[in-house]
Protein backbone atom coordinates (compact mmCIF):
# COMPACT_ATOMS: atom_id res chain seq x y z
CA UNK A 1 0.00 0.00 0.00
CA UNK A 2 1.43 3.34 -1.09
CA UNK A 3 1.92 5.87 1.90
CA UNK A 4 -0.98 8.49 0.28
CA UNK A 5 -3.39 5.55 -0.36
CA UNK A 6 -2.85 4.64 3.82
CA UNK A 7 -3.15 8.71 4.45
CA UNK A 8 -6.28 8.35 1.95
CA UNK A 9 -7.50 5.69 4.18
CA UNK A 10 -7.10 7.02 7.63
CA UNK A 11 -8.81 10.49 6.78
CA UNK A 12 -11.67 8.03 5.36
CA UNK A 13 -11.54 6.63 8.47
CA UNK A 14 -11.72 9.54 10.66
CA UNK A 15 -14.66 11.20 8.97
CA UNK A 16 -16.50 7.60 9.13
CA UNK A 17 -15.42 7.68 12.90
CA UNK A 18 -16.89 11.23 13.53
CA UNK A 19 -20.12 11.00 12.06
CA UNK A 20 -20.27 7.42 13.38
CA UNK A 21 -20.02 9.75 16.84
CA UNK A 22 -22.68 12.10 16.03
CA UNK A 23 -25.20 9.73 15.13
CA UNK A 24 -24.44 7.75 18.50
CA UNK A 25 -24.80 11.33 20.07
CA UNK A 26 -28.50 11.57 18.33
CA UNK A 27 -29.47 8.20 18.99
CA UNK A 28 -28.52 8.57 22.59
CA UNK A 29 -30.43 11.60 23.54
CA UNK A 30 -32.86 11.44 21.14
CA UNK A 31 -31.90 15.21 20.06
CA UNK A 32 -28.91 16.86 17.21
CA UNK A 33 -27.80 20.12 16.73
CA UNK A 34 -30.50 22.29 14.41
CA UNK A 35 -28.95 25.95 14.75
CA UNK A 36 -26.98 28.34 16.26
CA UNK A 37 -28.29 31.92 17.06
CA UNK A 38 -26.68 35.40 17.81
CA UNK A 39 -27.67 38.64 18.73
CA UNK A 40 -26.91 42.02 17.09
CA UNK A 41 -27.72 45.29 16.38
CA UNK A 42 -30.86 46.22 14.38
CA UNK A 43 -30.56 45.63 10.92
CA UNK A 44 -27.87 43.23 11.59
CA UNK A 45 -24.61 45.10 9.68
CA UNK A 46 -22.35 42.88 11.38
CA UNK A 47 -24.32 40.48 8.40
CA UNK A 48 -20.80 42.15 6.28
CA UNK A 49 -18.27 39.82 8.45
CA UNK A 50 -19.85 36.46 7.41
CA UNK A 51 -20.24 38.19 3.77
CA UNK A 52 -16.39 38.91 3.80
CA UNK A 53 -15.86 35.51 5.09
CA UNK A 54 -16.95 33.38 2.42
CA UNK A 55 -21.09 32.97 3.46
CA UNK A 56 -24.21 34.16 1.36
CA UNK A 57 -27.07 35.44 3.37
CA UNK A 58 -30.55 34.61 2.66
CA UNK A 59 -32.57 37.48 1.08
CA UNK A 60 -35.43 37.03 3.43
CA UNK A 61 -36.01 38.96 6.85
CA UNK A 62 -37.98 36.77 8.94
CA UNK A 63 -39.99 38.59 11.29
CA UNK A 64 -40.84 36.61 14.58
CA UNK A 65 -44.24 38.38 15.43
CA UNK A 66 -45.40 38.45 19.12
CA UNK A 67 -41.94 37.84 20.21
CA UNK A 68 -40.65 41.39 18.81
CA UNK A 69 -37.36 40.09 17.08
CA UNK A 70 -36.46 39.61 13.15
CA UNK A 71 -33.37 37.51 11.26
CA UNK A 72 -31.61 37.08 8.58
CA UNK A 73 -29.47 33.58 8.32
CA UNK A 74 -27.08 31.82 6.62
CA UNK A 75 -28.52 28.54 5.37
CA UNK A 76 -26.30 25.32 5.74
CA UNK A 77 -27.38 21.54 4.72
CA UNK A 78 -28.23 20.15 8.29
CA UNK A 79 -28.82 23.64 10.24
CA UNK A 80 -28.02 27.51 10.06
CA UNK A 81 -26.40 30.54 11.54
CA UNK A 82 -29.12 32.84 12.28
CA UNK A 83 -28.09 36.68 13.50
CA UNK A 84 -31.20 38.14 15.62
CA UNK A 85 -32.08 41.57 16.80
CA UNK A 86 -35.13 43.64 18.42
CA UNK A 87 -37.20 45.05 16.39
CA UNK A 88 -39.43 47.55 17.31
CA UNK A 89 -41.46 47.29 14.21
CA UNK A 90 -42.65 43.17 15.24
CA UNK A 91 -44.96 43.43 17.81
CA UNK A 92 -44.47 41.80 21.19
CA UNK A 93 -47.29 39.90 23.09
CA UNK A 94 -48.21 40.76 26.60
CA UNK A 95 -47.19 37.42 28.10
CA UNK A 96 -43.72 37.60 26.23
CA UNK A 97 -42.80 41.11 27.32
CA UNK A 98 -40.70 39.89 29.95
CA UNK A 99 -38.84 37.27 26.82
CA UNK A 100 -38.33 40.43 24.52
CA UNK A 101 -36.47 41.85 27.45
CA UNK A 102 -34.39 39.04 27.62
CA UNK A 103 -33.46 39.04 23.85
CA UNK A 104 -32.79 42.89 24.31
CA UNK A 105 -30.16 42.34 26.98
CA UNK A 106 -28.31 39.56 24.99
CA UNK A 107 -28.20 42.25 22.24
CA UNK A 108 -26.30 44.27 24.72
CA UNK A 109 -23.63 41.74 26.18
CA UNK A 110 -20.96 43.21 26.01
CA UNK A 111 -22.01 45.42 28.94
CA UNK A 112 -25.37 43.74 30.39
CA UNK A 113 -22.80 40.49 30.98
CA UNK A 114 -25.51 38.29 29.13
CA UNK A 115 -24.55 35.93 26.92
CA UNK A 116 -25.22 36.71 23.14
CA UNK A 117 -25.93 33.11 21.68
CA UNK A 118 -28.60 30.82 21.65
CA UNK A 119 -28.07 26.65 20.41
CA UNK A 120 -31.38 25.32 19.17
CA UNK A 121 -32.01 21.52 19.05
CA UNK A 122 -33.84 19.18 17.40
CA UNK A 123 -35.29 15.77 17.83
CA UNK A 124 -34.33 12.76 15.94
CA UNK A 125 -37.55 10.54 15.32
CA UNK A 126 -41.19 11.32 15.58
CA UNK A 127 -41.49 9.00 18.97
CA UNK A 128 -38.63 11.24 20.82
CA UNK A 129 -40.72 12.49 24.04
CA UNK A 130 -41.30 15.95 24.29
CA UNK A 131 -41.39 16.18 27.33
CA UNK A 132 -39.26 16.77 30.65
CA UNK A 133 -38.97 12.73 30.87
CA UNK A 134 -36.79 12.52 28.61
CA UNK A 135 -34.17 14.59 29.36
CA UNK A 136 -32.01 15.07 33.43
CA UNK A 137 -33.53 18.59 34.17
CA UNK A 138 -36.65 20.49 34.31
CA UNK A 139 -37.42 22.47 31.14
CA UNK A 140 -40.50 24.78 30.35
CA UNK A 141 -42.00 25.72 27.43
CA UNK A 142 -43.49 28.92 25.70
CA UNK A 143 -45.11 29.48 21.84
CA UNK A 144 -45.53 32.97 20.16
CA UNK A 145 -47.97 33.95 16.85
CA UNK A 146 -45.05 33.55 14.28
CA UNK A 147 -44.68 29.58 15.31
CA UNK A 148 -47.29 27.13 13.92
CA UNK A 149 -50.60 26.59 15.88
CA UNK A 150 -50.40 23.88 18.72
CA UNK A 151 -46.44 24.05 18.79
CA UNK A 152 -44.00 24.85 21.42
CA UNK A 153 -40.41 25.48 21.83
CA UNK A 154 -38.78 23.82 24.55
CA UNK A 155 -36.41 25.62 26.98
CA UNK A 156 -33.36 23.76 28.66
CA UNK A 157 -32.04 26.76 30.16
CA UNK A 158 -34.22 27.82 33.28
CA UNK A 159 -36.61 30.50 33.07
CA UNK A 160 -34.80 32.94 35.71
CA UNK A 161 -31.23 32.40 34.39
CA UNK A 162 -29.67 35.82 33.39
CA UNK A 163 -26.47 34.28 32.30
CA UNK A 164 -26.43 31.35 30.19
CA UNK A 165 -27.14 30.73 26.69
CA UNK A 166 -30.39 29.74 25.35
CA UNK A 167 -30.81 26.32 24.73
CA UNK A 168 -33.97 24.88 23.15
CA UNK A 169 -35.77 22.41 21.12
CA UNK A 170 -37.34 23.47 17.83
CA UNK A 171 -40.85 22.19 17.57
CA UNK A 172 -40.58 19.22 14.55
CA UNK A 173 -42.44 21.64 12.42
CA UNK A 174 -39.85 24.25 12.53
CA UNK A 175 -37.18 21.54 12.24
CA UNK A 176 -37.48 19.32 9.23
CA UNK A 177 -33.67 17.61 8.37
CA UNK A 178 -35.05 16.81 4.63
CA UNK A 179 -36.36 20.46 3.98
CA UNK A 180 -33.12 22.15 5.81
CA UNK A 181 -30.71 20.01 3.42
CA UNK A 182 -32.77 21.29 0.15
CA UNK A 183 -32.78 24.88 1.58
CA UNK A 184 -29.24 24.64 2.35
CA UNK A 185 -28.42 23.23 -1.02
CA UNK A 186 -29.62 26.26 -2.84
CA UNK A 187 -26.59 28.42 -1.42
CA UNK A 188 -22.92 27.57 -2.85
CA UNK A 189 -21.31 29.31 -0.47
CA UNK A 190 -18.08 31.22 -1.43
CA UNK A 191 -15.65 29.62 1.55
CA UNK A 192 -17.04 25.79 -0.02
CA UNK A 193 -18.56 24.90 3.52
CA UNK A 194 -21.85 22.85 3.38
CA UNK A 195 -22.66 21.27 6.92
CA UNK A 196 -22.48 22.53 10.46
CA UNK A 197 -20.42 19.39 12.32
CA UNK A 198 -19.54 21.21 15.52
CA UNK A 199 -20.30 23.62 18.37
CA UNK A 200 -17.66 24.80 20.78
CA UNK A 201 -18.88 27.72 23.26
CA UNK A 202 -16.49 29.55 25.18
CA UNK A 203 -17.74 31.03 28.46
CA UNK A 204 -16.20 33.81 30.86
CA UNK A 205 -14.14 32.58 33.45
CA UNK A 206 -16.71 33.06 36.19
CA UNK A 207 -19.42 31.41 34.81
CA UNK A 208 -20.25 28.12 35.84
CA UNK A 209 -22.21 26.42 33.26
CA UNK A 210 -25.74 24.83 34.26
CA UNK A 211 -27.13 20.97 34.47
CA UNK A 212 -28.06 21.20 30.60
CA UNK A 213 -24.58 22.33 29.33
CA UNK A 214 -23.07 19.61 31.12
CA UNK A 215 -25.70 17.09 29.64
CA UNK A 216 -25.26 18.55 25.89
CA UNK A 217 -21.61 18.03 26.43
CA UNK A 218 -21.52 14.76 27.98
CA UNK A 219 -23.82 13.98 24.88
CA UNK A 220 -21.15 15.41 22.38
CA UNK A 221 -23.29 18.02 20.91
CA UNK A 222 -21.37 20.69 21.66
CA UNK A 223 -17.99 21.18 23.90
CA UNK A 224 -17.74 24.01 26.46
CA UNK A 225 -14.44 26.14 27.54
CA UNK A 226 -13.65 29.12 29.39
CA UNK A 227 -12.01 32.05 28.02
CA UNK A 228 -12.06 35.43 28.69
CA UNK A 229 -15.56 36.75 27.14
CA UNK A 230 -18.01 34.52 25.01
CA UNK A 231 -17.11 33.22 21.95
CA UNK A 232 -18.96 30.63 19.71
CA UNK A 233 -16.57 28.25 17.44
CA UNK A 234 -18.26 26.52 14.95
CA UNK A 235 -17.00 23.60 13.08
CA UNK A 236 -17.74 23.29 9.23
CA UNK A 237 -17.63 20.34 6.95
CA UNK A 238 -15.21 18.25 10.23
CA UNK A 239 -12.94 21.55 9.28
CA UNK A 240 -11.51 19.41 6.04
CA UNK A 241 -9.31 22.24 4.60
CA UNK A 242 -7.86 22.80 8.92
CA UNK A 243 -8.31 26.93 8.40
CA UNK A 244 -10.37 29.22 10.21
CA UNK A 245 -11.58 32.44 10.08
CA UNK A 246 -11.89 35.05 13.13
CA UNK A 247 -15.40 37.17 12.50
CA UNK A 248 -14.20 39.13 15.95
CA UNK A 249 -14.90 42.13 16.80
CA UNK A 250 -18.26 42.38 14.39
CA UNK A 251 -19.38 39.09 15.37
CA UNK A 252 -17.88 36.71 18.58
CA UNK A 253 -17.67 34.07 16.44
CA UNK A 254 -14.71 31.88 15.11
CA UNK A 255 -15.26 29.38 12.12
CA UNK A 256 -13.50 26.89 11.78
CA UNK A 257 -13.69 24.63 8.15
Amino acid sequence: MSKSAGLGLLALASILLVAAGASRAASESGIERDHVWVMVTRDAPERAALTRAGFLIAPEVNRHDGQGTASISVELENGYLELMWPDPTVPVAPELERAAEKFRQRMQWRTSGWCPFGIGFRRTTESASSSSESLPFPIWTWTAEWMPKGTVMEMLTPRDDTRSPALFIEPRALANPAEQAKLGALYHHPIGSRRLTGIRLTSPGAYEPIAALKYLQEKDLLSVGRGDQWLLELTLDDGAKKSSKDLRPDLPIVIRY
